[in-house]
């Protein structure tokens, strides 16, 4: 009698647990419940990120690169989501909705682009910021379309906003310290000279100081190649000799914030090889350049990303 019950209570508890399985597999609502929602904060002076674990779907990522701009990315496991738009909504958690509080149950936040493959959706800074709010404040937020094998239920992407806060607090701690530029906005750059001086503007000052800066920070740079350039007017000899003096200083600049001058080819070609015609103004000033050009090792130094679940 007793071993019949068992295998009965056991023959109950597994035809639940299928009906569970199949409600959600059938509502295709991807979601952490309360008792395993994971944010995680990783931080360096190169991106600051923050990750939100999906069960069964993949993960939400807030990233800020160090010289850019907040960014918001939804990434799958495999692709869930049929090109188009889809709903964004913002809500009370359901434990919050059956409170007493003055939370807003709900608020559509209009729809965003979705692409069909394994990153559905990228968001801007604007709209990465407002989804930041209503987590901070407690919300789930909520992506609904349409899934790209055709079922007839729509799929639903939600952001639990359980255990954010302390994450969400070291992400804002890590955007304090990044670095104003990244490398790609540094590997090639063109400092701009007034015509017929040796001297740099405070803009142009400013670009040498960032190269080094990120360059004492990121070890895998290896090489840097400057080039002095200047435009068609005056003799050809006197311009070769100018574009020397300027390279070489430029050269001078980075060796004395810290460059390895041993890493440094610096090199001068007067006006033989303009960007623009020499007729306007505006021509000539863009081939008064020196390029700074920077090439990493094939074995990346940059220091890894200090993880906190």
């Amino acid at each position: 009698m007793m071993i019949h019950k068992s295998r009965s209570h056991f023959g109950w508890y597994f035809a639940l647990l299928v009906l569970l399985v199949m409600t959600r597999a059938s509502a295709s609502e991807f979601q952490a419940h309360m008792d395993e929602s994971v944010w995680s904060a990783e931080s360096s002076i190169f991106s600051c990120r923050l990750s939100h674990q999906i069960p069964f779907y993949g993960d939400a990522v807030f990233e800020h690169l160090a010289g850019d701009v907040a960014k918001f990315q939804l990434h799958s496991s495999t692709p869930r989501f049929e090109a188009g738009k889809a709903s964004v909504v913002a809500r009370s958690p359901l434990w919050k909705r059956e409170g007493t509080g003055a939370m807003k149950a709900q608020e559509n936040m209009g729809y965003v682009e979705v692409v069909r493959g394994k990153t559905p959706v990228m968001l801007d800074q604007g709209r990465s910021e407002r989804l930041l709010a209503f987590l901070y404040a407690g919300q789930e937020v909520i992506f609904t379309r349409a899934p790209w094998y055709g079922a007839k239920e729509s799929a639903k992407v939600v952001l639990s906003s359980v255990n954010f806060q302390s994450a969400y607090q070291q992400y804002l701690s890590c955007l304090g310290g990044l670095l104003p530029v990244n490398f790609e906005q540094i590997r090639r750059t063109a400092v701009y000279f007034p015509s017929g001086s040796e001297e740099l503007p405070e803009s142009e000052m400013l670009k040498i100081e960032n190269i080094a800066l990120y360059v004492k920070a990121d070890k895998s740079v290896q090489s840097f190649y400057i080039d002095g350039h200047t435009d068609s007017v005056g003799a050809r000899e006197d311009n070769l000799e100018l574009s020397k003096l300027r390279a070489e200083m430029v050269t001078q600049m980075l060796v004395e914030r810290g460059v390895p001058a041993d890493k440094i080819a610096t090199r001068w070609h007067g006006e033989r090889y303009p960007v623009a015609g020499n007729r306007t103004v505006k021509d000539r000033a863009e081939n008064r350049r020196v390029t700074i050009r920077l090439e990493k090792s094939a074995g990346p130094e940059v220091p890894s990303l200090a993880s906190t679940d």
